[in-house]
């Protein structure tokens, strides 16, 4: 089931907002593999002390098997949390109801508890929203993107994209072509352009959708190889020091954003789907600082 407008814009609905449990703390919680690097419990729960919020943020790793009914499990316990690398696909089956943006991604990143049913969005499409209005806010005209990637994380980008006030040419490379071929008859052909080999490309921004870097060592693609310097690239990895894809770029004399950008706006957006209201301003990046 999809959610009403007003659903969709965080209202409360309602419900009694996650995290309020009676008498005890509720418990929110990151679900990945990995999970160990992920600043997610930092921010939030710099968030939940600005407010005084009786409730705590935590990582946990689980496998595919465990993610769904941890997921529910923390949600109808008056709790909620994120989803994150390799699980925003295989939650699905285990919402009740989800918005639009999960409909339209088939990814969900963010779920709480409304009135006894499980809730799913994806914040990840106005996390990257925000973050690409910021980037390319200089850039005259429609910027050319090269997206690297075909799971979740590329999901929300490209939804993100096609959906920006003035779209740019998107140029979708995996490493398995058949994945990349199958997201872009989702959003569409005549939107998303499916490369063999972006070796050729001079894109503008390069947004890197895969989890290379996470090791703290690999890199997507080289950028050197590409026909024409990027403007700037956009990792959604994230770790205590510039990726290796940001190395590169920098070291070639392009702008390079990491993922703690988009991890904060997501994280804002997420506590508006859980309490009806975004956290204090700044909050979540000084944490995140």
């Amino acid at each position: 089931m999809r959610a009403t407008g007003a659903e969709r814009a965080g209202g409360s609905g309602g419900r009694v907002p996650a995290g309020t449990v009676p008498g005890g703390v509720a418990v929110f919680a990151v679900l990945g593999d990995p999970v160990g690097h992920s600043l997610s419990p930092a921010i939030h729960n710099a968030a939940f002390r600005a407010v005084g919020r009786q409730a705590v943020y935590m990582a946990r790793r689980v496998t595919s098997e465990e993610c769904g009914p941890v997921m529910r499990s923390l949600a109808l316990a008056g709790g909620g949390g994120n989803v994150t690398v390799p699980h925003k696909e295989v939650v699905l089956p285990f919402l009740d109801h989800h918005t639009e943006a999960v409909a339209s991604t088939g990814a969900c990143n963010t779920f709480w508890a409304e009135q006894g049913a499980v809730w799913g969005d994806n914040t990840d499409v106005e996390g990257f929203r925000r973050t690409w209005e910021a980037v390319t806010g200089g850039l005259a005209g429609a910027a050319d993107a090269l997206v690297l990637g075909a799971g979740g994380a590329a999901r929300a980008v490209l939804l993100a994209l096609c959906e920006a006030p003035v779209p740019p040419r998107i140029r979708l490379w995996n490493r398995t072509e058949a994945k990349a071929r199958a997201l872009a008859v989702h959003f569409g052909e005549e939107r998303v352009e499916v490369l063999q080999d972006c070796g050729g490309t001079a894109p503008e921004v390069v947004v890197n959708a895969t989890s290379a870097g996470l090791d703290g060592r690999s890199v997507p693609i080289e950028l050197a190889r590409l026909a024409g310097t990027p403007r700037c690239v956009i990792d959604l990895v994230y770790g205590k020091e510039p990726t290796p894809l940001c190395r590169r770029a920098l070291d070639l004399g392009a702008a390079a954003v990491d993922g703690r950008e988009m991890l904060v706006r997501q994280a804002e957006a997420s506590q508006v789907r859980w309490f009806g209201k975004p956290p204090p301003r700044g909050v979540m990046t000084r944490a995140c600082e």
